[in-house]
């Protein structure tokens, strides 16, 4: 499936979910598949058969599959809360792999749950913040990347829990006429492809509709213009 959306775009760029890809051998066969040339993705390999790197990084550019040689971090806010060493490798991450260009637009991707670079302050109304504003050299690293920025991409493996945060968080990356574009999988117990969580889309800290939607039995894409 993944082969056929690529192939039949018409898109400029392609967002899959994470784990779009299951094993490294798929990923060899996709390398041939792909004859468009017009159309870039983002898409993640779930098992490239290590007991140490999982859940890594691919881009479609001009008909070619090519690795980003980056994968996840931390997926969880238990990990990341106050590792400083663990925010500055990815912060590096952001800095050398993360960011690619299209169209003029300065795009970074952010991997399911390494959104958790942020935090909330719940009784501030849940206001949004980098989780490390006391270490000086990593704040100025990371208000570096936000600002030079213009689209934020967040693929996810399944909806994570506790949207109300999640949707301050979006709005934070979004803001100051930005963009944030995140797209997931169903949960393994449910295969509702109209769940609101699977999909979102904001520009300036406010969501955005699709311009078309197509839903198959097994797939929902939207698309969306900028």
């Amino acid at each position: 499936m993944t082969k056929e959306i690529i192939n039949d775009s018409t898109s400029d760029l392609i967002l899959f979910s994470g784990h779009t890809i299951g094993f490294v051998n798929d990923i060899e066969t996709l390398k041939t598949d792909i004859d468009n040339k017009q159309t870039e993705a983002i898409l993640e390999l779930q098992n490239i058969n290590s007991d140490k790197i999982d859940n890594c990084l691919y881009r479609v550019t001009n008909g070619k599959l090519i690795s980003l040689n980056t994968n996840q971090i931390f997926t969880q806010s238990s990990e990341i809360e106050g590792n400083y060493e663990l925010a500055a490798r990815l912060l590096h991450e952001f800095e050398t792999n993360r960011i690619i260009k299209i169209k003029g637009y300065t795009i970074m991707i952010i991997q399911c749950g390494e959104i958790n670079i942020l935090k909330n302050f719940q009784s501030e109304k849940n206001r949004v913040e980098f989780r490390f504003l006391d270490d000086h050299s990593l704040n100025e690293r990371f208000n570096k990347l936000i600002n030079s920025t213009d689209i934020f991409l967040n693929p996810i493996h399944t909806p994570m829990g506790n949207q109300a945060k999640m949707q301050k968080r979006r709005e934070y990356f979004s803001k100051d006429k930005r963009y944030y574009f995140s797209t997931s999988n169903t949960r393994e117990d449910s295969k509702d492809l109209k769940l609101k969580s699977l999909q979102y889309a904001l520009f300036d800290e406010k969501l955005i509709t699709a311009i078309d939607e197509q839903i198959t039995d097994y797939s929902i894409r939207r698309i969306y213009e900028i």
